[in-house]
Parts: structure tokens; C-alpha cells; sequence
């Protein structure tokens, strides 16, 4: 049960962080799940970014840029992927 409702939070970083940075200051998550995490808006905010381009708005709105510096914040303090 922990489990799949830890890979559910994992699935939807926004369960459980309220901005991308939050992920990078989580020094109690090993850097390589931070990164999973950090990958996982990514592509969450693509897609969020993709609806907004084709004229379907109206959710939450995109903030590629800040997962970017994030991720870029994160590959600083740990090195790696």
C-alpha cells in the first residue's frame, strides 16, 4: 500500500511539493528519485504547455521555466543525470 501510494505521489509531484525547488531542497529524497521527480513535471508541464498552445486552457498554467531551474539547481548541488 505505501508503496503504491508513494509512486502515485511520484506520478504527480504536485501531491506533495508545492513548487519544483521544494524537490531539490528535499535533501531526505536520494538525488536519483529527486531527479525522477524533477523529470516527471517536466513532462507534466510539456504537456500543460502543449493544451495551453492549442487553445485549451483553462488549468493550471505552465511553469516549464521553474522546473528547468530546478533541475539545473539540482545537477549543480549533486552532479549527474
Amino acid at each position: 500500500m505505501y508503496d503504491q501510494l508513494r509512486f502515485g505521489e511520484m506520478l504527480d509531484p504536485r501531491c506533495r511539493f508545492k513548487r519544483p525547488m521544494d524537490v531539490v531542497e528535499a535533501t531526505c529524497i536520494p538525488a536519483d528519485e529527486r531527479f525522477f521527480i524533477l523529470k516527471a513535471w517536466e513532462a507534466d508541464e510539456r504537456a500543460l504547455q502543449r493544451a495551453e498552445d492549442e487553445g485549451m486552457g483553462g488549468g493550471e498554467h505552465a511553469h516549464l521555466h521553474r522546473v528547468r531551474e530546478a533541475l539545473a539547481r539540482l545537477t549543480a548541488l549533486v552532479g549527474g543525470s
